[in-house]
């Protein structure tokens, strides 16, 4: 198995991580806070605010630029 497959196999278990996440937050969202709380909440901080839009623009840098 070569290095690509397996960094493929985490980012598809990562993804489908996230969207259990998503979804379990909109039949329990007393259980788990909705995405929009999350980074609303986060946002909050002008310090985490620069952090988020920084990891924003690395995320789209390396998803785009391919």
């Amino acid at each position: 198995m070569s290095v690509s497959t397996v960094s493929y196999i985490v980012w598809a278990a990562i993804g489908v991580l996230a969207l259990g996440l998503w979804g379990l937050s909109y039949l329990r969202p007393t259980v788990v806070a909705h995405p929009s709380d999350a980074v609303g909440r986060l946002a909050t901080q002008p310090v985490v605010r620069v952090l988020l839009v920084l990891g924003f623009m690395w995320f789209g840098w390396h998803l785009f630029a391919r």
